[in-house]
């Protein structure tokens, strides 16, 4: 008896809830003014506002070096003691092992030896220059790349000597040929309004090369065409010297260019004139060498007066090579410094919300290990190579994050950044939207009675809706506190509840 007794009582509350279910269908969907004064008690109001919504992605990541750097040794010293470990923290200057006093001295010794034989060779060297730049060999000039005032090393840096002359008196044009060549035929090439007769003289890879006479100002970097002997069309290509040759220049600034280009020049020629030339180019190097190694000297006594090595900024140690009683070679690497200044947070972000992240965007960071602390870090690179993960495709985004006390390589953290936002633009709760045959309908509470009213939506957030029309600013709106779902299963697991304390009384 016991058991019928109960199935009848579950009986009852699947048909109370459905009723339920069916009282609530039937609100939702009314659509006319309803009279009752009392909201059902999963409802409250709240007023339509006025203010910015956002719309977000986020993405977690690990913390990455963003700048570090190998710090190599500038002497070859033996290594006393080593005061660090990789993982430190350090500070500009802080000690990181001591050497042994004999091998800076040892050092010390043999650059004082080198010093005396550069001192030697500086005043045995000529350091007189001249105010001419002369051509080396004889040929047509091609190119000229410095005018007047200009610093003749920054010019050859830049283009690879001060001017180009061709050393054999021959141009060439290099073309893709429309048939078959063999070397040695004879073709035409014509240009601007000349033509001259050229000879196949090579073939690579499909491109030939063509060479004819430069005994005229012909130009180079000019468009030129390529015939047979029938006047077909081969190809075409661009004049240039068969042999270039790049004029140049140690020192000096250019006082007056003195040929034009197409000039033939003979070898000793001046091609220009020069100022500040009082040393020429080779006895200008050995004194910046003199430079180079008084200042190894220098910074070598100070280390014998204070044998340790120190950390060059600050930051965090990693692969450290240094060991106790080893030798550090010169430029060996002796351990890399990870700067603090900032970081990296890699963190892959949804295909659909990718294109709302931009370069420059700030991001909201969060650190596992602090959650209850919010940085801000800076969007900086987009990668645009997408990763499908189970049918899902994602696109990393690199995000520095300045540098933090806690902050510590490999610690997690999520990032949180806007990719779409509005300003000033009429709000209400997510829960006030309901879909009523398939239009966005809310529920407006007025002195009268409740209406429910068409509303059109903008940006979507998951506590906001943006409202363009439909209502103003100030309405009254019914928020569903619990949707039907929720509270149907608050009621199911509250029946259950009862049932059981009904159960164990009978029992």
């Amino acid at each position: 008896m016991k058991k019928k007794k109960k199935r009848w009582k579950i009986k009852g509350l699947v048909l109370v809830l459905l009723l339920a279910a069916v009282g609530a269908g039937l609100y939702l969907h009314s659509r006319k003014k309803d009279t009752q004064d009392r909201l059902p008690e999963n409802m409250r109001t709240e007023a339509v506002t006025r203010g910015t919504i956002r719309i977000t992605t986020e993405g977690n990541g690990s913390i990455e070096a963003a700048d570090e750097y190998p710090v190599s040794a500038k002497y070859t010293l033996k290594i006393d003691t080593v005061e660090a470990e990789n993982g430190d923290v350090v500070q500009e200057g802080d000690v990181l092992a001591t050497v042994d006093e004999d091998s800076v001295k040892e050092q010390i010794a043999l650059l004082e030896n080198n010093l005396s034989e550069l001192n030697a060779a500086i005043s045995a060297s000529d350091r007189s220059g001249s105010s001419s730049l002369t051509s080396p060999i004889s040929g047509r000039v091609k190119r000229i790349f410095a005018k007047e005032d200009d610093v003749l090393t920054d010019v050859v840096a830049e283009h690879g000597g001060v001017m180009e002359l061709c050393a054999d008196e021959k141009l060439k044009v290099e073309f893709t040929p429309e048939r078959s060549l063999k070397l040695g035929d004879v073709v035409s090439v014509s240009f601007l309004d000349y033509e001259e007769e050229g000879t196949i003289l090579a073939e690579q890879d499909g491109v030939c090369t063509v060479t004819i006479p430069d005994d005229s100002d012909y130009p180079v970097d000019i468009e030129a065409t390529v015939k047979d002997e029938d006047e077909n069309v081969l190809g075409t290509g661009y004049l240039k010297s068969n042999h270039p040759y790049l004029v140049d220049s140690a020192y000096g600034i250019a006082d007056e260019i003195n040929v034009e280009i197409g000039d033939w020049v003979d070898s000793g020629s001046t091609l220009l004139t020069r100022r500040y030339y009082t040393y020429n180019g080779d006895y200008l190097a050995l004194l910046e060498n003199r430079d180079e190694l008084m200042q190894k000297l220098q910074e070598l006594r100070e280390l014998e007066k204070k044998p340790e090595i120190c950390a060059e900024g600050s930051g965090i140690v990693s692969e450290l090579m240094l060991q106790d009683g080893a030798v550090a070679s010169e430029d060996a690497q002796m351990y890399r410094l990870i700067s603090t200044d900032r970081f990296w947070l890699k963190t892959a972000i949804d295909e659909l919300d990718i294109p709302g992240v931009r370069e420059g965007q700030t991001a909201k960071i969060v650190f596992d290990a602090f959650d209850d602390e919010e940085y801000e870090g800076k969007v900086e690179k987009i990668s645009a190579l997408g990763e499908n993960v189970g049918g899902v495709t994602k696109y990393t985004v690199t995000i520095s994050v300045p540098g933090i006390e806690k902050v510590r390589t490999a610690m997690s953290a999520t990032a949180t950044i806007v990719i779409d936002e509005k300003e000033d633009v009429l709000l209400v709760p997510i829960d006030a939207v309901q879909t009523v045959d398939g239009e966005r309908c809310v529920t407006v509470i007025r002195d009268e009675g409740q209406e429910v009213v068409p509303v059109t939506l903008g940006l979507v957030n998951n506590t906001q809706a943006e409202v363009t029309v439909g209502l103003s600013e100030g309405d009254q709106v019914a928020v569903l506190g619990k949707s039907d779902l929720e509270i149907m299963m608050d009621m199911m697991q509250q029946s259950r509840a009862q049932f059981a304390g009904g159960d164990r009384q009978n029992d």
